[in-house]
């Protein structure tokens, strides 16, 4: 692989000299924040390579050759998107409920304010299903469902951005 090294500052953390970023170089350096920032003068391919170490120990390595990190915040965000796309909060509420006024009811609690928020909750869900009727049946509007729109941004998208965003989320 082909190296395009160019000039750049490493930037370092004044206060424990940690690598913060790479900046492009600059024609006067004493523009950038000297407060609270190190710079040192450095060759690197910002594609390719990156600096690890501190301000006093550092070294330019090729990121293809580093470990790829991954974070437990990544995991969790993704984790949680799935169990979301299978079941969305309104149907883990709506099964919660139901679950606990058919246990409230066999155990003899009342549970007044639970049986409520049920009927509540069932009340917006029948309104909105008439809702989804209404425009979908009416000639003045053009209704989308969730599945044409999903289907119209996959056909849209199709062998192009969306399948990269797909294979990511896989991973």
């Amino acid at each position: 692989m082909e190296l395009n090294k160019a000039e750049a500052l490493a930037q370092f953390n004044k206060l424990n000299g940690l690598f913060t970023m790479v900046l492009g170089k600059v024609d006067d350096i004493t523009m950038l924040n000297h407060d609270y920032y190190v710079y040192k003068e450095i060759l690197i391919d910002i594609t390719n390579e990156t600096v690890v170490g501190t301000v006093d120990n550092f070294r330019i390595v090729n990121i293809h050759e580093q470990p790829l990190v991954i974070t437990e915040d990544s995991l969790n965000f993704y984790a949680r998107e799935k169990i979301i796309e299978a079941y969305p909060l309104e149907k883990q509420l709506s099964i919660l409920g139901s679950v606990l006024e058919k246990l409230s009811d066999i155990a003899g609690i009342e549970a007044e304010d639970l049986k409520e928020m049920n009927d509540f909750i069932a009340e917006v869900k029948r309104v909105n299903d008439l809702k989804k009727k209404f425009f979908a049946e009416n000639p003045d509007y053009q209704y989308v469902s969730t599945e044409e729109l999903e289907a119209a941004i996959n056909k849209k998208y199709e062998g192009a951005i969306n399948e990269y965003g797909e294979s990511i989320a896989n991973i």
